[in-house]
């Protein structure tokens, strides 16, 4: 997970790691109909949250806290569209804004955390931390 902070910002932010997103939620209007498919996507999604954020918590290193947090963030994106997805079977507003806000969050994601790659590189850069630094001794 070592690598130079420019390159670090664009894979995290960038669409290499949301391909799989955005194939969930073009293929979420036809496999929708399935139960499966609420189930699965949902559970994958909030054990990817519960993942990532138990495994940032740990990091020591600021680029690996936020390259945690990119895949909790992930993990809460699947879990809005598997939500979003039972707006098949009932027209209840609250899964239709689950929908929307996984899209939002898709999009809102690439803005923030880009910044946030780089300004985390500032301050290893300045601390003397270099790639491989930690935070703790």
């Amino acid at each position: 997970m070592e690598a130079p902070t420019p390159v670090s910002a664009y894979l995290h932010s960038a669409t290499m790691v949301k391909a799989g997103l955005y194939l969930v939620a073009r293929f979420t209007p036809i496999f929708a109909a399935s139960e499966v498919w609420i189930w699965l996507v949902t559970g994958i999604g909030l054990l990817t949250l519960f993942w990532g954020s138990i495994f940032a918590v740990k990091q020591t290193d600021l680029k690996a806290i936020l390259a945690f947090s990119t895949v909790s963030q992930l993990g809460l994106i699947m879990s809005l569209l598997g939500a979003g997805a039972i707006t098949m079977h009932t027209n209840e507003d609250i899964f239709t804004f689950a929908m929307f806000a996984a899209i939002f969050h898709l999009i809102n994601h690439a803005t923030f955390k880009g910044s946030l790659f780089m300004i985390a590189g500032i301050v290893d850069h300045e601390t003397g931390q270099g790639i491989s630094g930690s935070l703790v001794g």
